[in-house]
């Protein structure tokens, strides 16, 4: 199989766009305030069963409960 090497102009593309969004981190890091705490964001989705699916009857109860959700909020 042959080699891929890229060009050299694609190389001065790819370095010119990392050392322009390694100059964009810098100022984003620089503004940022480093005593600040993350805030994390939790999803806005619950697991049907407190436990991964075990049988093929919990299966089925998940899907009638996304078929009797699909038809309550199916517009009219």
């Amino acid at each position: 199989m042959r080699q891929y090497r890229p060009t050299i102009d694609q190389l001065k593309k790819r370095y010119s766009a990392d050392m322009a969004r390694r100059k964009m981190q810098e100022r984003r890091d620089v503004s940022r305030d480093p005593n600040a705490t993350h805030v994390w964001t939790p999803d806005n989705s619950e697991p049907w069963l407190p436990h991964p699916v075990h049988s093929l009857k919990e299966a089925m109860w998940i899907s009638d409960q996304i078929t009797a959700d699909m038809a309550r909020w199916k517009p009219l």
